[in-house]
């Protein structure tokens, strides 16, 4: 991921900064390429170690997807997965109306100004609220759904006991 950021800002560089040569342009490339990959990677590792070991599974994904709790799953280890996830999708709701929206005014702006490269970075930042704002109230309604039916077998459980 951090290698295709790094090629992606070298390749922004050539419209952004052409007055750059290829040796700083590649330079600040790399640099830049590996402070992404340290701070996703520390981001990435703190999200995914609140779900536990589970997120590693692929069941988990397509469960989410879906709406299912497959039928021989550890409840409680689920229950803290799908809690989490839940906490996360509902910052997630906040923050994206938070940072999406102001980034697209922010390039309008610019583009208007005269840089045409900047409607395109206004298209993807209106593509990207779009879909988190499309996403988001379904894995939210897919977790719900699952945690209750988590419940309804802990209830059952402990009925059985």
């Amino acid at each position: 991921m951090a290698v295709l950021f790094a090629a992606g800002w070298f390749g922004s560089t050539f419209f952004t900064m052409p007055e750059l040569g290829l040796g700083v342009r590649a330079l600040v490339s790399v640099i830049v390429g590996a402070g992404f990959g340290v701070l996703m990677g520390l981001w990435l590792g703190k999200v995914r170690s609140g779900y536990g070991g589970i997120v590693q599974r692929p069941e988990f994904g397509r469960s989410v997807r879906r709406g299912t709790v497959p039928p021989d799953v550890d409840v409680h280890e689920w229950r803290r997965a799908l809690e989490h996830h839940q906490r996360l999708y509902r910052w997630l709701r906040r923050a994206a109306l938070l940072l999406y929206l102001p980034m697209t005014a922010l390039s309008v702006w610019v583009a208007a100004s005269g840089n045409p490269m900047s409607w395109v970075a206004a298209a993807v930042f209106l593509a990207m609220f779009v879909a988190t704002a499309v996403t988001t109230p379904r894995v939210l309604r897919n977790t719900e759904a699952m945690l209750a039916e988590l419940a309804r077998r802990e209830r059952a459980q402990d009925v059985t006991r």
